[in-house]
């Protein structure tokens, strides 16, 4: 069957669609048991600039229609799909042991960017493509995914995960893939601060390049933790409290992953866009990262000398948004 057929055949099933629930949220989580038909299409509408889908027993085909809010003055955007095929490790860990033990499963489905005349495939579990991560960019201010079930095979539980994210196109730059790589301003490092799911103190031990990802995995090793949100782990800046300083000032010179082992505490992966050419470092950085797609991405990490001189700073005129901790 030809993707044009494929794509018209969509349109007609839109029509029609019985099959499902419509979602209208942030997070769709249906099922394919609820399908009458193998063919049928649930359409989804996704209004927020993140979020997941969950659909269990895949059956027939799911339409995804992203509707983010905007500025006022953007009208694309750009969508970046990660396709889940084993669970995440915890945001904040004690040993690099418990990062991606387990095998990744096949993803039941095939994905299409829906285009004004047919179908573009964007992921297939076949396509001989590593990367879990595929992102497409919105024509005339709309987007549509067309997340097509493979055919089932027995009664084995099949589910079909993936998070996506939605983000106006940063037109101050030709590369969007470099976007992310510049340097943080005073007033963005405050920003960064004040919103980051992590923000801690720590020393960079490691990095990875994440074919999966497209990204440099970068491994840190938390020296003061202020705020880890939206994690199973409940550590707070005690849990470090008992590390003796002496063991932390060996990183001025060392940082590498024999010393780490050697030592106490807590470990954190955030991702740079491969295309930045990050690398693990010597000092120590006030890490601020956000979580994205699952994982942890890098926003800003000045070093801990320049940013205790810029909270100190705003603290004493009094312009600070938060409170500014170092």
């Amino acid at each position: 069957m030809s993707l044009e057929f494929m794509f018209w055949t969509i349109l007609g099933f839109i029509c029609a669609a019985e099959a499902g629930t419509i979602g209208d949220q942030c997070d769709w989580t249906g099922s394919g048991l609820t399908s009458s038909a193998e063919r049928g299409v649930t359409p989804v509408y996704l209004r927020c600039r993140e979020g997941g889908v969950s659909w269990l027993y895949p059956r027939g085909a799911l339409r995804l229609l992203f509707r983010p809010p905007l500025p006022a003055d953007e009208r694309d955007f750009r969508v970046c799909v990660r396709v889940v095929r084993r669970p995440d490790p915890p945001d904040l860990f004690h040993t690099l042991a418990v990062n991606d033990t387990e095998a990744p499963e096949r993803f039941p489905a095939r994905i299409f960017v829906e285009g004004a005349r047919r179908l573009v495939p964007l992921y297939a579990p076949d396509d001989g493509d590593p990367r879990e991560l595929r992102c497409f960019r919105s024509r005339h201010g709309r987007a549509a995914l067309y997340v097509e079930a493979e055919p089932e095979e027995g009664p084995k539980r099949r589910v079909a995960t993936f998070r996506y994210e939605a983000r106006p196109l940063d037109r101050r730059h030709h590369d969007p893939a470099t976007a992310d790589c510049r340097p943080c301003s005073d007033s963005e490092l405050e920003l960064a601060f004040c919103t980051s799911d992590l923000v801690s103190r720590g020393v960079f031990i490691g990095s990875e390049q994440r074919e999966d990802l497209d990204t440099t995995q970068l491994t840190l090793r938390l020296t003061k933790l202020i705020r880890a949100t939206g994690t199973d782990n409940e550590h707070t800046e005690d849990s470090l409290d008992d590390v003796d300083d002496e063991y932390y000032s060996r990183y001025d010179t060392d940082n590498s992953i024999e010393a780490v082992r050697a030592g106490r505490g807590l470990l954190a992966h955030v991702q740079v866009p491969a295309a930045c050419g990050a690398a693990a470092g010597a000092g120590e950085f006030l890490v601020m990262a956000r979580r994205r797609l699952g994982r942890l991405a890098l926003l800003c990490a000045p070093r801990a000398e320049l940013w205790r001189d810029l909270a100190l700073r705003r603290t004493a005129d009094g312009t600070a948004h938060c409170t500014l901790q170092h």
